[in-house]
């Protein structure tokens, strides 16, 4: 308690009632909510009656860590610290006979719920017009209006072919999971919501669980996540949030800034604590962080970003002629670095769009300079994870369509495309389920003999693995025969060649040992399956391998949380930062809410610079051939010069393109003369 400053101590020992800890960047809110649980404990309260919230797994893990020394490892292990979408999993798992779920339901992923939502499509719809509608755009709409909570029938009137369709797709899609025994990831926080609201004796139960609830990152938080957090508080208001509305940049996901900017509506008698002390970067970058989101519309809460550590350099402004040389110069400026001990993993490249990645590893790669891609391909969406663990599935639950469909012809085994089309036929005409078909496939009119064979070896394969489990209980051990029996090791690498084979049949021996120490920890049996798969879905990996070291390429969006030494934030041009859709009225209606959002954004990216911050930009880029000006972003307006300095390039020698451009248009004049003499 000591550590803490004056601001952090008021926000730790607040009593009873709700409260609003506004953090800025770099203010230690972590250490404030660690030690608010602390206190709380010390106070009587057990552990289990305090419910803590996070938005990632890596969040939560961290926060968990901290809580040991504080409060030891057994008290810090009872807490109810997760994620909203693990907590909904555990809230919906204890409530899954009300939901009609059963104990043994799945968790979809984005890739599953699109291949319903195609399905879906497929069956309503014809029409070749409609067949050109993108699926995951009739996706999207469907997950915002889960979560602005809004049920099928609660969705507004059609504006556009796309809401009228997803209007016509959602309860269809509603209804087809459930006979699937599957929820969505947002279904991990609507069917919560939706079964405390309308059961009162249940709201009472789960109310009386938790005597605290406290959520962090509140700023992005969507109306369905709000619902549910004043669902949980009991009646003394017992609810305390931590978030920053300066760092607000997840509208595209349905987090709604309003939720923190109206927390004392949604909460009487709220006591609002500012953090403003930032622990993390040198006062010049402060200065510019200020300065940049001082400029915000509508902000409610004002905040002012103050040094604990020493001054440092100045925020150095780069320019390049175009971006191939701003990209050199950011690496010039990296070896330079390298040579005065930075680590390669110390330094980021952040940017708004992946576009502007492309050039950048290109000319890392020339260079020979270490690189990862933060925000890419994560482990659990590769094919070959997937695929194993659809089969995986379907050991547990017949009934999940989706892993049914992904596997029945991988690795291939003569099932082909006519073949699933006549299953489809005869699915739709008997009113029974494709996995009943496939069970008794002899009952199917229309099939050959070879294709009939091809889907009984299915069928027998996946029930003697079925049972292989059942009796045995050995999750691993028939997890490593069924992948052997398949072949997959053979199948990837002649898909993917000798090395890229060996990278995926890596990662599959990476999912077998996690597994191993999953069932390790957890037990055998049923229950360790399921659990094992919802940590699969869900992305939560304990142990992981750690990060190597190299260089971080991140777009904005995916940067949040973290913090380097250094920092190049790329492409401060109009149209790139803030992005074209935004500010451009002919790629789509400009909506001043969304440029500010855009501001916050490159607040987010500012602040995550600890000693070192590069703002670049190009003055021109080639547009079919010709050179075409920039226009320097409006969120380099109005910053501090006194805290800013001119970088001088250390890019050898090149052409100025105004010098170049004058060259140009004399050498075209004096073409013309001649042409007019002769």
């Amino acid at each position: 308690m000591a550590q803490l400053n004056r601001a952090q101590l008021e926000a730790v020992e607040h009593g009873d009632g709700p409260l609003l800890i506004l953090a800025g960047a770099g203010s230690g809110k972590t250490r404030v909510i660690t030690h608010r649980i602390a206190r709380i404990l010390q106070s009587g309260v057990a552990p289990e009656r305090v419910l803590a919230v996070s938005f990632t797994n890596k969040a939560a893990e961290e926060m968990r860590e901290r809580m040991v020394p504080l409060v030891g490892k057994k008290a810090a292990s009872q807490l109810w610290m997760s994620t909203f979408h693990s907590f909904g999993l555990r809230f919906v798992r204890e409530q899954s006979e009300e939901l009609g779920l059963g104990k043994r339901f799945v968790i979809f992923d984005q890739g599953d719920s699109l291949g319903v939502v195609k399905q879906i499509m497929r069956e309503l719809h014809d029409s070749g017009a409609i067949r050109k509608l993108d699926p995951m755009a009739i996706l999207a709409r469907i997950s915002s209006w889960k979560n602005r909570n809004l049920g099928p029938e609660a969705v507004p009137e059609a504006v556009a072919e796309y809401d009228d369709v997803a209007r016509e797709v959602y309860p269809q899609y509603v209804a087809r999971l459930l006979a699937m025994r599957a929820v969505d990831f947002d279904d991990l926080c609507t069917w919560p919501v939706h079964l405390l609201s309308r059961d009162g004796g249940l709201r009472q139960r789960w109310q009386r669980r938790f005597e605290h609830v406290l959520v962090d990152e509140f700023q992005d938080t969507s109306r369905v996540q709000l619902e549910l957090v004043k669902l949980l508080v009991n009646d003394r208001g017992n609810c305390c949030v931590v978030g920053d509305d300066d760092q607000s940049i997840y509208a595209f996901r349905g987090a709604e800034v309003g939720n923190i900017l109206d927390f004392e509506r949604h909460f009487e008698g709220t006591r609002v604590v500012k953090l403003e002390d930032n622990y993390r970067s040198r006062p010049a970058i402060l200065e510019v962080a200020n300065a940049a989101i001082k400029k915000s519309a509508g902000r409610r809460h004002e905040k002012t970003l103050r040094a604990a550590r020493p001054p440092g350099e100045p925020v150095w402004l780069c320019v390049g002629e175009d971006p191939l040389e701003e990209t050199k110069v950011v690496i010039a400026e990296m070896r330079k670095l390298l040579k005065e001990g930075v680590r390669y993993e110390q330094m980021a490249v952040l940017y708004r769009s992946n576009l502007q990645a492309r050039v950048l590893e290109e000319e890392l790669r020339a260079e020979g300079l270490p690189y990862r891609l933060f925000g890419g391909t994560q482990f659990f969406d590769r094919k070959e994870i997937k695929d194993v663990a659809a089969y995986l599935r379907l050991l547990l639950n017949r009934r999940d369509e989706i892993s049914l469909r992904r596997i029945l012809n991988y690795p291939t085994r003569g099932i082909g495309t006519k073949t699933i089309e006549r299953l489809d036929l005869e699915a739709a005409q008997s009113s029974r389920p494709l996995w009943r078909l496939i069970d008794d496939v002899g009952s199917v009119s229309g099939l050959g003999e070879p294709a009939q064979r091809s889907v009984q070896a299915f069928s027998e394969l996946i029930e003697r693995y079925r049972r292989r489990f059942a009796e045995e209980g050995r999750l691993t051990a028939v997890a490593r025969a069924l992948v052997a029996e398949l072949s997959l090791r053979e199948e990837l690498t002649a898909a993917a060649g000798d090395k890229g084979g060996a990278q995926r049949w890596g990662n599959v021996e990476h999912l077998m040992g996690w597994l191993e120490r999953f069932e390790r920890e957890s037990g055998p049996g049923g229950r360790s399956l399921s659990a094992f798969l919802e940590s699969v879905t869900l992305g939560i990996e304990r142990n992981e391998v750690e990060a190597e070291d190299a260089i971080v390429l991140s777009t904005l969006h995916a940067s949040k949380g973290l913090e380097f030494d250094v920092v190049f934030l790329i492409g401060c041009v109009e149209g790139q930062l803030p992005h074209a859709r935004v500010v451009d009225p002919k790629v789509t209606e400009a909506n001043p809410t969304d440029v500010e959002e855009e501001r916050r954004l490159f607040y987010v990216g500012v602040t995550r610079a600890r000693d070192r911050l590069y703002l670049c930009r190009p003055r021109r880029r080639l547009v079919r051939g010709k050179p075409e000006k920039l226009t320097p972003s409006r969120f380099l307006e109005g910053l501090p010069e006194a805290h800013m300095a001119e970088y001088q390039s250390p890019v050898a020698e090149k052409l100025d393109f105004d010098e170049l451009e004058a060259l140009g248009d004399a050498l075209l004049e004096q073409l013309r003369s001649r042409n007019k003499e002769r």
